[in-house]
């Protein structure tokens, strides 16, 4: 009877294995199929979102280009404006110098040097307090006077001299620096010691036929006060540029000597980067020789003379928009491939639980067809066929279970009926339930339960939660171990553990193995490899009733998972005592 009985097991086994080898060849085939079809559409997706990127980098670039060249061209308007302030500072103050100044003063010079064939002393008061106000005012741009012997060439002074180099270079220069035709007078400049003196000379012609040279030594303060008034009487710009608006207050000017020394300045910020510097070369007889003049506009007046105003810089404004899309398509690549990460966990799962719920299922289902069709030829083995049958529906019950479990926890739906339950009594039944439904599994289940250790607890969460964790030590752990399932009470709280003698969890994963579908990568491509969400399902549960769970060393080897719920008062005050 029981070689039939075997016979007929075998039978009915060995085309389920061979359906079953063939339903996971094929399902592994269309796994890849669909794994390398979304890989193909995920890269689609990255490429386009690139050329997004590309094609808005270009359109930034495009548009900081024009912002520049707009940029560009209000500044070199502005250089324009400010190169007409340079050209009407050097016109202007050369045309007052030279013609209220110099011109005027030279001449009496001259006139007095003519009547008299020598300089009197008296000559600075005498042309001080000229009837002649023009003469009175141009007196002021002197410092000293000179003439030269006509027969000799040697020069002499009328007030303060200047230092004995200067007067030796002034001497024979000045013979050179007569004007002879090309105008009135000359202007010499010469630099000792960091310093520019400054001298104006012309040429009068004596009755003995004889040249006489005579001039005098400029005062650069005064001079700078004189330029400073011709500058003031009018607006640099003209008043149809910017509707009258742009004013001298508007406009910065420094003019420096040949020594570089700032001589006059107008407006006391610091030019701006738009200046235009220009020299005054030899406009009126070389007056201002080596001088420098650099006008500049305040970049407020753009908004007067130019359309639009002066851009600003929007290449922050264009980093910022770059930043941001590349942000966004960053974080569009990184949520599409969590997203394919995620679809890679479902199928595994999807494919983890099917194979999973085949297992009894076909157990269920061949021990009923042996019962249908009669086979069984003892009331043992009918027994034995029933009791498998209900095993098998049992481990069935507990897969589903934790799906249900675990899309409820995932819809933030599942609720708990807490209860205060003694936990050892509770503990030792789920362990018998356990060992009965482990299939002539050669592991021996170890109860180390403290008696009277009370918690407010859902009973059926708790029977979830160790008949995962022991489910989990059966599975992973190697045949013949003994699994220690242990409970005492420990700083107020109730503590359950499952203690196995399998390889352990590596350090870096005991935090990891309680996340939704990790798995250890030692276990992926195990026939043994779960569903992986028991663990995250006693999570779940365990945070519902306000405890924590964790992993630590156990025997050897192997893991030790502990369960940590609060006590209730009763017991918390018993373990206490």
């Amino acid at each position: 009877m029981s070689g039939n009985c075997k016979l007929c097991f075998t039978g009915l086994a060995a085309p389920d294995r061979e359906a079953s080898a063939c339903y996971t060849r094929l399902q592994l085939k269309a796994s890849a199929l669909a794994w390398s079809s979304r890989n193909t559409r995920a890269a689609l997706i990255v490429a386009l979102l690139l050329v997004s990127l590309l094609t808005a980098s270009l359109l930034a670039v495009q548009a900081y280009l024009v912002s520049r060249y707009q940029r560009a061209a209000a500044e070199s308007v502005l250089r324009d404006y400010s190169s007409l302030v340079a050209d009407e500072v050097i016109r202007r103050t050369s045309a007052d110098v030279g013609y209220y100044g110099y011109y005027v003063l030279v001449t009496a010079i001259l006139r007095e040097a003519q009547h008299g064939a020598v300089l009197a002393g008296d000559i600075q008061t005498k042309l001080a307090t000229s009837e002649d106000a023009a003469v009175r005012k141009a007196a002021r741009l002197a410092k000293s006077y000179f003439q030269g012997d006509p027969e000799t060439g040697k020069l002499s002074f009328v007030g303060q001299p200047p230092p004995p180099p200067v007067s030796a270079w002034l001497q024979q220069h000045l013979l050179a620096a007569q004007p002879r035709g090309n105008g009135p007078y000359k202007g010499l400049n010469f630099v000792h010691e960091g310093v520019v003196f400054s001298f104006v000379a012309g040429s009068a012609h004596l009755a003995s036929g004889k040249d006489l040279p005579a001039g005098f030594a400029v005062d650069a303060d005064a001079l700078a006060q004189w330029m400073k008034t011709a500058l003031d009487r009018q607006p640099l710009l003209p008043p149809t540029l910017g509707h009258g608006k742009v004013t001298n207050a508007l406009v910065q000017v420094r003019v420096r000597d040949a020594a570089g020394i700032e001589r006059l300045r107008m407006g006391s910020q610091a030019l701006p980067a738009m200046g235009v510097s220009k020299s005054f070369d030899d406009a009126y007889q070389g007056i201002f020789a080596g001088c420098t003049v650099t006008a500049a506009l305040d970049p407020q007046v753009a908004d007067a003379v130019i359309i639009g105003g002066l851009p600003r810089s929007r290449l922050p404004f264009f980093l910022g928009l770059l930043a941001l899309n590349a942000a966004l398509i960053a974080t569009a690549i990184l949520q599409l491939n969590r997203e394919m990460a995620l679809q890679r966990l479902r199928d595994e799962f999807v494919a983890s639980v099917s194979h999973e719920l085949r297992t009894p299922l076909t157990q269920i289902r061949m021990f009923t067809e042996t019962l249908l069709l009669d086979r069984v030829r003892s009331s043992d083995e009918h027994r034995r066929s029933l009791e498998i049958i209900d095993r098998e529906a049992r481990r069935l019950g507990q897969l589903v279970e934790n799906v249900l479990q675990f899309s409820r926890s995932e819809r933030k739906i599942a609720s708990l009926a807490k209860s205060r339950r003694e936990l050892a009594p509770l503990l030792s039944e789920i362990a018998d339930d356990f060992e009965s439904s482990m299939n002539a599994t050669p592991v021996t289940i170890e109860p180390r339960l403290t008696a009277g250790v009370a918690a407010e607890v859902d009973s059926d969460a708790i029977r979830q939660i160790v008949l995962n964790l022991l489910d989990n030590a059966v599975k992973y752990g190697p045949a013949h171990q003994k699994v220690v399932l242990g409970l005492e009470a420990r700083n107020s709280s109730a503590v359950l553990f499952v203690e196995d003698e399998g390889p352990g969890i590596p350090e870096n994963e005991r935090e990891r193995v309680f996340e939704r579908f990790h798995r250890l990568a030692r276990d992926r491509q195990s026939a043994r490899a779960g569903t992986g969400i028991g663990l995250s399902v006693v999570r779940d549960l365990v945070l519902r009733h306000d405890g924590r769970c964790h992993v630590e060393n156990g025997r050897g080897s192997g893991a030790r998972f502990v369960v940590e719920l609060p006590l209730a008062s009763s017991g918390a005050a018993e373990a206490a005592r």
